[in-house]
């Protein structure tokens, strides 16, 4: 599937999203997708793993002095997250404070969608699309979740793949790509 570049435009200085912003492997990942489709319970498990949280379920994001966007929350829900089943948690009081970060320039935005067998979904990685906030082309990656997806590790693994971009490595994709 062609998903093609996605755009949120606000003329001012400031806009907020529907999201869950986290620092997995040294990059700020946005996660966004459609309630219920899994973000929380994914940004737990990274957590878990070792990701710092930023904010849960509403990103507030500013235009910094060098143009990168940066992303941070309400102070209301400052470190919390609704974890369906649960209720709301303190990832703060719950993993300490080497687990959450105030806020954290965007480096890549993942939206998580559920899996629909009558698309075609992108396989091989070789188109390069992008998300465009306030003016700001950042990194997008559209991931289907479906029964048995390892949403968080897919996460991990897209992470780690467009810091290998952004270090000019060559990635599987680009040899794909060179290749044909």
């Amino acid at each position: 599937m062609t998903t093609g570049n996605k755009t949120l435009q606000n003329n001012n200085l400031f806009t907020t999203i529907h999201g869950i912003l986290l620092e997995v492997e040294a990059l700020g990942i946005l996660i966004i997708g459609k309630s219920g489709i899994g973000k929380s319970d994914t940004a737990l498990e990274l957590i878990t793993r070792g990701s710092k949280l930023i904010t849960d379920d509403v990103v507030e994001i500013t235009v910094g002095k060098s143009g990168e966007l940066i992303g941070s929350g309400p102070d209301r829900t400052k470190y919390l997250m609704e974890i369906r089943g649960v209720g709301i948690i303190n990832v703060m009081d719950l993993y300490g404070d080497k687990y959450i970060l105030k806020n954290r320039d965007i480096d890549m935005v993942i939206e998580l969608t559920r899996w629909d067998s009558n698309i075609e979904y992108d396989r091989l990685g070789v188109e390069e699309n992008y998300y465009n906030i306030m003016g700001v082309e950042l990194p997008y990656l559209l991931v289907s979740i479906r029964p048995g997806t390892n949403t968080a590790t897919i996460i991990e693994l897209a992470v780690r793949n467009q810091i290998l971009k952004s270090n000019n490595k060559r990635t599987n994709q680009e040899q794909l790509k060179n290749a044909g």
